[in-house]
């Protein structure tokens, strides 16, 4: 699937890759509606791939395709090991998808005996989730 991230995103990225910000915990509102809290650390892309218009094949959406979970792209972990991802479920032409958080130890079964992680909407674009960020 071909991707259109933010050109926030990619001036960050191709700017400082794997970059560390001093502001780097966010907090959101869970999928029980209580107020949560995590950290964030970039993950690194190797800076000549970032021209608007990328291909993805991080080993981590690997890890949520095997767990039911298409169209999500991880751009960050947590410490506790949740990933940041942009999501393009619904829309994978969209140059400005919403940001959310999948759990790496929550699962929901469904009826038919699968799984999957569970996502959490966090924000409704990048600029809105650099505008959570804190220390």
């Amino acid at each position: 699937m071909r991707l259109f991230f933010s050109e926030n995103y990619i001036d960050l990225i191709k700017n400082h890759d794997a970059v560390r910000l001093e502001e780097n915990i966010f907090n959101f509102t869970d999928i029980y509606n209580s107020i949560d809290e995590r950290d964030l650390n970039f993950l690194s892309f190797k800076s000549d791939h970032l021209d608007g218009d990328i291909l993805s094949n991080q080993d981590n959406v690997n890890d949520l395709e095997n767990y039911g979970i298409k169209n999500l792209v991880v751009f960050g972990i947590c410490a506790n090991g949740d990933y940041i991802c942009f999501d393009y479920r619904e829309d994978s032409k969209t140059s400005n998808p919403k940001v959310v958080l999948v759990y790496h130890d929550d699962f929901v079964d469904f009826e038919d005996g699968t799984s999957s992680m569970v996502v959490n909407n966090v924000a409704n674009n990048f600029d809105d989730f650099l505008n959570l960020l804190h220390e």
